[in-house]
């Protein structure tokens, strides 16, 4: 599967490796909560959700225990795709964390393990191709300007908004290369104390959760999928992804092909339903852009000519690849189809 965000850049004779950017998914739903409280300035909210139009279920979770408590070790993990035809230099992964009521100037957890797979860790045949579930890799912790808070309005008449669970990016030292595939990252957290502490799960604004996540968590004896049970009990389940970056160079296999780091470039609205548009840079020669839509596999799935916006309703739910091609150039960015 995957929600990916994966762009090179290159110069004329000779390719540069810059550090790059892959985001599993969001946190932030905005300086406005759904009933209208404004976050603390600086901050955002980070507020479960409800799907659209629904106005009497919401997410029921604030997050998942990924933490090393006195009774239990808990392990959270999630997947990731490297598309065909690269090859990832990894040099750093952060994830997120909260200590409900922690109110300190430093992050609350300075121990970070992190293990990578070549295949989901639930499954007996998956092997690790880099890290362990006992080596500290911590490298920092700091305030991500995020509060957690439960649905504010969904059901009626919602939870009372909060600074008690502040989010906390750690970032983990990480050195390894990855070829093309599916990975699965396996990560926790712990203190000195063996406080507890909660991941907060992939956020997208009027969604509860898309088909395709799939985290799971580690409960000290068995892997369990991650599924919001919904508020009220009789709302619908929802699977769940868990939010990370990875910091990554990456090498073109195959492919002389020069893709470029453009920040101009975006897709909107993103998360789309039917169509997308897109913001281009002002040089770009529309006559001779292309874009096309590749799956987390590497097969295109639409191309088209550049217009005011984009048909895209008959392609599943999903993560999609942007490219971006004006002849000479290639610009990536990423679709979330919901």
């Amino acid at each position: 599967m995957k929600k990916l965000l994966f762009l090179a850049i290159g110069l004329a004779t000779f390719q540069v490796a810059h550090a790059q950017i892959y985001n599993n998914g969001g946190l932030s739903t905005g300086t406005t909560s759904n009933s209208g409280a404004s976050a603390p300035a600086g901050y955002t909210w980070a507020e479960v959700q409800n799907n659209t139009g629904n106005t009497t279920e919401s997410n029921t979770s604030s997050g998942y225990s990924a933490v090393v408590t006195t009774s239990t070790v808990f392990f959270v993990a999630d997947d990731f795709t490297i598309p065909v035809g690269e090859k990832w230099n990894i040099t750093a992964m952060e994830f997120y964390i909260y200590r409900t009521g922690y109110t300190g100037a430093t992050a609350p957890f300075d121990i970070v393990r992190v293990n990578i797979f070549d295949g989901d860790p639930a499954v007996g045949t998956s092997t690790s191709v880099f890290g362990d579930d006992t080596t500290n890799r911590f490298a920092s912790g700091t305030d991500s300007k995020m509060y957690r808070i439960f649905n504010s309005s969904v059901p009626a008449p919602g939870s009372t908004t909060g600074t008690t669970r502040k989010i906390w990016n750690v970032k983990a030292n990480v050195s390894t290369t990855l070829n093309p595939g599916t990975y699965w990252v396996k990560y926790q957290f712990e203190d000195a104390a063996k406080n507890a502490g909660f991941a907060p799960t992939v956020t997208i604004p009027g969604t509860r959760g898309l088909p395709e996540f799939n985290a799971k968590q580690w409960t000290g004896s068995t892997w369990a999928s991650i599924i919001d049970d919904g508020n009220p009990a009789t709302a619908p389940d929802y699977p769940q992804d868990m939010p990370f970056i990875i910091t990554y160079t990456a090498e073109a296999l195959g492919t002389s092909e020069i893709r470029q780091m453009d920040n101009r470039v975006r897709v909107y609205p993103n998360p789309a339903a039917d169509y997308f548009k897109l913001a281009l840079p002002s040089e770009t020669d529309k006559a001779k852009t292309t874009v096309s839509l590749y799956d987390m596999s590497g097969k295109m799935v639409k191309e088209f000519k550049v217009a005011d916006q984009y048909d895209i309703s008959t392609l599943g739910k999903g993560a999609y690849m942007v490219k971006v091609k004006d002849g000479s150039t290639v610009k990536v960015t990423k679709l979330i189809k919901n």
